[in-house]
């Protein structure tokens, strides 16, 4: 989803640290080679990155990976041992090698870039009246590439060969369009030339480079927009900009937008795919951020169905609603769903109930006045996070904590709090599955068949099916009463369970109810009851209210136990 830039291009210079050597670039470079040879025309950062940087003790933790010792400083990976020369040299790559990915290690970096061919010089867009003639077209191999840490992980290293093509293509249409890329080549191979004459020899020290650069940044929107680029990934993960002001450019790092509270875990591109492939119509989405705010954002060409169903949105809804009310297919919706999802403007929820049940997610900080609490507590004057946080140290029932006489609508205190926890990921929802466990040792009445039958001569009255034949009579009573089909199916499934579960369930009294015994075997059937359906995706399958199931799990609660766990779907985005 391409996205509005911010301001105009910037020049600040306030300097970016390395808060993840893993999943941050040391650098971005910008190399052209043509007929006239192989040049770097720009490097961002352009200082050295040779001695000590301070970082916080979160960052060392991060750095340091297996390292148990604790160090005030963590000095990253040098790089001013690849000089100018060096890097335009090494990036050049020959035609034959363009268009295809780039990689090259050396020593602990690795560099990573999509090399491109391009033909300048070819358009007549600069000419007035006709007067001048278009120049004659060159070719020439431009390559953006970025320094990673060596041993950054294969997803993290594609992330950014990916963002070098987008940029490339992106300047490879404006070449096209108005010789864009070569009049910021000429303009940078200038200031170089312009400021090698005016230095005496015996001053081309570092120094001196990072003038180049600095004036490079200050008169190129070229430049300017690398710049932003490397702040984009360093910062937040997010890239959007405008080339030449004219090809919107919007990129997003999906390790650096989710991120978990649990040091050293990174969120895997994967896990998007995972929860798009589990995606149902019954979930519903949480959006990050205000409805306003994300709206601003889209650039004026968004898809008019983008801005409809985000103004349908509401945290109650699922999928399926959304889709109705927004007058889209369920499949736009899954489409635009994945499209928030994998910018980091919404997550997977479950639509807000009053029977959700929600506890404590894993690795949250509960330090006194730490950065959340600062920022619930201004959200929320005279409301204390910690406190608000206890009260689901253990799954709860949103119900629970509604005041009887409170606003039920997204519009209620008691849900604006609840949605500032689940967009922070503080709260994690737990959902109730069951499972068919009828063997002797998970009755408690008895331990084999003999005490089964024990138990049947003390308590006669309890035991209201004792035998197959007594099952087999009801099933012809219920037959002849217009339950043939639906009861021949439940006989079957009844068939094919061990003798052990048989019994089990004869001894139950609910069985000889036929509505009872037919929607438990139905769930059986169906692969409902292994633990695997949580019981709002089996209210949705199979159109059945919540108390039709909670009745069942009380009447068979002799062979039915339940766990309270998460959605797998909803939990990817979460630290474990």
């Amino acid at each position: 989803m391409a996205a509005n830039p911010g301001p105009a291009h910037s020049t600040s210079s306030a300097p970016f640290r390395l808060t993840d050597s893993e999943t941050n670039p040391m650098c971005i470079y910008l190399v052209k080679n043509d007929s006239k040879g192989d040049k770097l025309l720009f490097r961002y950062p352009f200082h050295s990155f040779g001695g000590p940087v301070k970082v916080s003790f979160n960052d060392q933790k991060r750095s340091l990976h297996k390292d148990s010792g604790l160090v005030k400083t963590v000095r990253p990976h040098d790089l001013t041992i690849f000089t100018d020369d060096v890097i335009s040299s090494l990036f050049a790559v020959k035609m034959e090698l363009c268009d295809r990915k780039f990689e090259l290690k050396v020593n602990n970096v690795r560099f990573v870039g999509h090399p491109m061919q391009l033909v300048t010089g070819g358009s007549d867009s600069g000419s007035e009246g006709g007067n001048k003639k278009p120049q004659s077209p060159s070719i020439i191999m431009i390559n953006i590439v970025f320094a990673l840490d060596a041993f950054a992980r294969r997803q993290i290293s594609n992330c950014y060969y990916d963002l070098s093509k987008v940029l490339g293509v992106a300047l490879r249409h404006e070449e096209k369009r108005c010789a864009y890329l070569s009049s910021q080549i000429k303009d940078m191979l200038y200031i170089h030339d312009t400021m090698a004459m005016s230095t005496n020899e015996c001053d081309l020290d570092s120094s001196v480079d990072n003038k180049h650069f600095i004036s490079i940044l200050e008169n190129s929107s070229l430049a300017q927009d690398l710049k932003s680029v490397f702040e984009g990934v360093v910062t937040n993960g997010l890239i959007k900009l405008k080339v030449n002001d004219w090809v919107d450019v919007s990129f997003c790092l999906p390790h650096k937008v989710h991120h978990f509270y649990r040091d050293g875990q990174y969120f895997e591109p994967e896990s998007i795919n995972k929860c798009l492939k589990g995606l149902r119509p019954y979930h519903g989405l949480l959006l990050m951020a205000d409805r306003k705010v994300l709206l601003d954002s889209l650039p004026q060409d968004s898809s008019p169905s983008i801005v409809r169903l985000i103004n349908m949105y509401n945290p109650v809804k699922s999928l399926e609603t959304l889709s109705a009310d927004s007058d889209l297919t369920l499949a736009q919706v899954f489409n635009i769903a994945g499209h928030l999802i994998y910018w980091g403007d919404a997550i997977v929820i479950f639509p807000l109930s009053e029977t959700n049940m929600y506890a404590i997610a894993p690795n949250v900080p509960t330090e006194r006045n730490n950065e959340y609490a600062k920022k619930f507590e201004k959200k929320f004057p005279g409301q204390k996070l910690l406190d608000v946080m206890s009260e689901f140290s253990f799954p709860t029932s949103l119900q629970y904590k509604m005041c009887p006489i409170e606003d039920k609508s997204s519009g209620s205190t008691t849900i604006q709090i609840l949605i500032w926890l689940l967009q922070h990921k503080i709260l994690l929802q737990y959902h109730t599955y069951m499972y068919f466990m009828p063997s002797s040792k998970g009755l408690g009445y008895y331990n084999d068949e003999s005490e089964f039958h024990d138990y049947n001569n003390k308590h006669p009255s309890e035991a209201p099916m004792t035998t197959y034949q007594t099952l087999s009579e009801n099933w012809l009573q219920l037959s002849s009463g217009g339950y043939s089909s639906s009861m021949s199916s439940a006989e079957e499934m009844f068939h094919s369970l061990d003798e052990d579960e048989q019994i089990a369930l004869m001894h139950i009294p609910a069985s000889a109810n036929p509505d009872d015994f037919r929607l438990l075997m139905r769930l059986l059937k169906q692969g409902y009851l292994s633990g695997e359906h949580h019981l709002e995706e089996i209210m949705y399958l199979e159109n059945i209210r919540r108390s039709e199931l909670l009745k069942l799990l009380d009447k068979f609660k002799d062979v039915l136990v339940t766990v309270e766990m998460e959605d797998p779907i909803i939990s990817n985005f979460y630290s474990h």
